[in-house]
């Protein structure tokens, strides 16, 4: 599937669970895009595909809000019981915003599971 595909499968299949952030000028400055995993677990959950704000406006919570948004929908729309990413283990600033920020946990390491470029 190509990459533009999968991002419209995510808009197409769950519209509640992606935002976009914008300036006051009405540009996106950032997004998230979720999506409920499909893959037959006890436990529903939901799964951030992906999450970016543009560099000159980080710091400013705009990240928070975005995964605010996504968590809740998941949990009103969906009933998920947890939400699930994957981050490379040398994006410290991810890292940073994930483990002390937003407060997720490591659960596993999936060696290779990102593709050496």
């Amino acid at each position: 599937m190509t990459q533009m595909k999968y991002y419209f499968y995510h808009g197409l299949s769950w519209p509640q669970l992606s935002y976009v952030a914008e300036d006051e000028k009405g540009n996106i400055v950032g997004y998230v895009l979720a999506k409920m995993e499909e893959d037959g677990e006890d436990l529903k959950h939901g799964h951030i595909t992906s999450l970016a704000v543009k560099r000159s406006h980080r710091r400013l919570g705009l990240a928070q809000k975005l995964m605010d948004q996504a968590s809740e929908a998941m949990v009103e729309c969906f009933d998920a019981k947890y939400v699930s990413l994957h981050v490379r283990k040398s994006n410290r600033a991810a890292l940073n915003l994930y483990k002390n920020s937003l407060k997720f946990e490591t659960v596993e390491i999936e060696p290779k599971y990102y593709a050496l470029a």
